[in-house]
């Protein structure tokens, strides 16, 4: 197996046209050095987070599957979303920088999250792998797999009517709670047997660095007792309105979540590799919409990125074109577009996944 590419081979151009970004707006507006820094009482959110996610779960314990289901998909999923935002501020040590106050705040998130961990994973690959690598398909772990994207496309070029049928599918299996999880087990399956290509890349990629068993353990144990909370408390329709929460952030449904992330790094243009979001719904995903500025200084915390817009906006100038709704339909209904455009998922040359076409 190959070895997968490390940081040795230096950033990626993407990320270096961010650090250019970055020296041209200090370059033109010295004060913007005193913007970096963390933000404490971003620690006031967990509180507020919890309470608003409990509290709907106690509304809705009392109700049947459907009550559960559509105010999960409706509202908790855009709850979820506010509070998995915080992993990307804490990730970067801009709520708390010192490590005990930032175990801390990463601890009390998962008592919301209830991620059994995979929040420290997301921590490890954003700063290790999407940030250095942002736009390259070897190291930015953000990219879907290349396999699984040609099969994708293959099956649509050549079997438009399966292809829809199988986008179908998957947004029934991801309606489900936990379905996201049922359907990365089926329809790989599928899809290898419908294209007839294989859906996994041979090749393997940096993804960034990985958490220790040992550090996940405390955020596994906190998950569990919350989880075990809620439903003593509340009962199983409160737990299910939860993990039917978390199931719809995750997932092909996730209406906010992979709008976002469809609207961030569309790939088209090495001048602004990156569109930014304004508006209403940066005042509950902490202003992860500024996207740009964010990538251009990672230091600042979310309340001072506005002030990053309004002082040099010569500067961050790329806005997303649409909203992370229409980017989500236009996913939806072209059968789950690429979220990264690259040569690599441009060229008819398909070497690296075996199975060509003909």
């Amino acid at each position: 197996m190959n070895a997968p590419a490390t940081s040795a081979q230096g950033i990626s151009p993407q990320s270096r046209r961010h650090n250019e970004m970055r020296k041209q707006a200090l370059a033109a507006h010295p004060a913007l050095a005193k913007l970096s820094g963390p933000q404490p009482l971003t620690a006031l959110a967990l509180p507020v987070l919890l309470a608003v996610q409990w509290g709907i779960a106690w509304a809705v314990s009392g109700g049947g599957v459907l009550l559960v289901g559509i105010t999960a998909f409706l509202v908790g999923q855009l709850v979820y979303h506010s509070a998995a935002s915080l992993i990307h501020e804490t990730c970067h040590k801009l709520v708390f920088r010192g490590p005990k106050a930032k175990l801390g705040f990463d601890l009390a998130l998962e008592v919301i999250l209830t991620s059994y961990g995979k929040q420290l994973i997301y921590q490890h690959q954003h700063v290790t792998s999407h940030h250095p690598f942002v736009g390259d398909y070897e190291r930015d772990y953000e990219h879907e797999d290349i396999c699984a994207l040609q099969a994708r496309q293959h099956v649509r070029r050549t079997h438009p009517i399966l292809q829809h049928c199988l986008t179908a599918l998957t947004l029934v299996l991801h309606a489900l709670p936990l379905g996201f999880m049922l359907g990365d087990l089926v329809l790989p399956h599928l899809y290898a047997w419908a294209s007839g290509r294989p859906v996994h890349d041979p090749k393997t990629r940096f993804t960034g660095t990985s958490p220790t068993g040992q550090s996940m353990r405390p955020f596994i144990l906190v998950s569990l007792a919350s989880n075990l909370a809620l439903l003593a408390v509340f009962g199983p329709w409160a737990l299910l309105y939860h993990i039917w929460s978390l199931s719809f952030f995750l997932g092909k449904l996730g209406v906010s979540n992979l709008g976002q992330s469809l609207s961030e790094h569309p790939g088209t243009d090495d001048v602004n590799p990156t569109r930014s979001t304004y508006g209403p719904i940066n005042w509950i995903l902490f202003n992860t919409g500024y996207h740009n500025e964010h990538h251009s200084f990672p230091n600042v915390a979310w309340t001072r990125l506005p002030t990053l817009r309004r002082t040099a906006p010569e500067v961050f100038c790329a806005i997303s074109d649409k909203s992370y709704a229409a980017h989500w339909w236009a996913h939806v209904r072209q059968d789950f577009t690429a979220s990264r455009r690259l040569k690599l998922h441009d060229t008819d040359q398909l070497q690296r996944c075996k199975g060509q076409d003909a």
